[in-house]
């Protein structure tokens, strides 16, 4: 070994070949010899053994953007994507970028949940960052860059506690909501809850992209494989709805709606002024597949017009079905149907509205002022449903149990 050492200044350097035979030099960067005795040992071992190298020099960045590059491969879609980058993002932060693969253990990773409780993060969000740090090792244990076992650093039963969210509007609280937005962002509510739209799917709407003569609407999905699809427009509440959206949306460069920022502080506050539990934008998608249930739609059918790719979503967290609409549902498949039954829309509308005079409702009804402001463009909001005839109905009435009607 002494003539594979040699001295620069106080440093040692080591000479060693590669499997290919090529005579390499690199520093110790030790300045005892023994230390540097050991270095040159790691550095044969290393070119003697590629596997033993990976193991050792591969980071934690790398092995992310290796489970990054698999997940492309295997088509996720860019939506999935995004969302494993925002959890990978956590992951790179608190372990560190440039920490080497193998120096990950069982006390590293429950160091991490610690940390992220600290923070503040919700159990079922530290849940779904585990599972892109499980992704990336076991992507890295296949190419050799991993050399624990995979089970017995991730935690096993980690509880995220997840309780998925119960909230949707019955029709009367969702006609009471439009009622308080100013009029693009009513249309945009609507549309939403005739079609059940991603987010995202209503900010990339076009003008063109619903067809009520042919009765279906396209939505430009992009978080799964499912998500860019044509929706059906079914019943005649959901065509009210986009006949609504139609009319008053008001965006512009060919895009149905206008940029609407702080979307759940305005929901929220429009929630207040009607008098109802605050609503977010995913829980106005909520309401469609939970209508679609009431209305005992299977959840394969809704999970299709969700977008999802099979029933488990509309099962677990969309489409769960109301204490009461459930126990009707029973009683009609135990009892039976009633004797008699007469079926009404929740959203009537005056035939003379539809021939463009006004109803009843809204003959002395005053027509806010043409002017821009809050005030004006929420009353203009609210004017705009009672001109639709979309008639709240008064209390007691349930929502739907069959498509978008109710036994009366």
């Amino acid at each position: 070994m002494a003539n594979r050492l040699y001295k620069r200044g106080q440093t040692y350097y080591a000479q060693f070949y590669d499997l290919n035979g090529k005579r390499i030099t690199r520093t110790t960067g030790c300045g005892d010899r023994k230390a540097a005795e050991a270095k040159l040992r790691e550095f044969e071992r290393r070119a003697a053994d590629p596997d033993h190298a990976a193991a050792n020099e591969a980071t934690v960045g790398q092995a992310l953007n290796n489970m990054m590059r698999d997940r492309r491969l295997k088509g996720r879609a860019q939506g999935t994507l995004d969302s494993y980058a925002v959890k990978a993002g956590h992951v790179l932060r608190l372990l560190g970028e440039n920490t080497v693969l193998a120096q990950v253990n069982a006390r590293t990773v429950d160091a991490y949940i610690d940390k992220r409780l600290g923070e503040g993060a919700k159990r079922n969000t530290i849940g779904k960052e585990l599972t892109v740090l499980r992704g990336a090792l076991k992507v890295a244990k296949r190419r050799g860059e991993f050399p624990r076992d995979i089970a017995a650093v991730m935690p096993e039963g980690f509880s995220t506690d997840y309780k998925p969210k119960e909230r949707y509007l019955p029709k009367h609280e969702a006609l009471a909501l439009l009622g308080e937005l100013a009029p693009d962002r009513a249309a945009r509510v609507a549309f939403i809850i005739a079609t059940g739209a991603r987010w995202g799917e209503s900010e990339r709407a076009e003008r063109g992209d619903i067809d009520l003569g042919q009765q279906v609407v396209r939505l430009r999905g992009t978080k799964t494989k499912a998500s860019a699809r044509f929706v059906p427009i079914v019943g005649d509440d959901a065509r009210k709805l986009l006949e609504h959206a139609m009319r008053y949306a008001d965006g512009s460069g060919g895009l149905l709606f206008r940029p609407w920022g702080n979307v759940r502080r305005d929901l929220a506050e429009a929630c207040e002024r009607a008098h109802i539990d605050p609503a977010t934008p995913n829980d106005l998608r909520r309401t469609t597949a939970t209508w679609l249930r009431m209305a005992e739609v299977e959840p394969h059918l809704i999970g299709a017009m969700l977008g999802h790719t099979d029933s488990r979503m509309v099962e677990r967290v969309y489409g769960r079905m109301p204490v009461d609409a459930l126990g009707k549902a029973l009683r009609m498949r135990v009892e039976g149907p009633p004797n008699a039954e007469t079926a009404c829309s929740v959203f009537v509308a005056d035939e003379g509205v539809s021939q463009g005079s006004e109803s009843p409702q809204t003959r002395h009804a005053p027509e806010p002022q043409n002017q821009k402001t809050p005030e004006n463009m929420r009353l203009q909001g609210f004017t705009a449903v009672k001109k639709l005839g979309l008639a709240v109905p008064r209390d007691g009435i349930e929502p739907p149990t069959r498509g978008f009607s109710i036994l009366c």
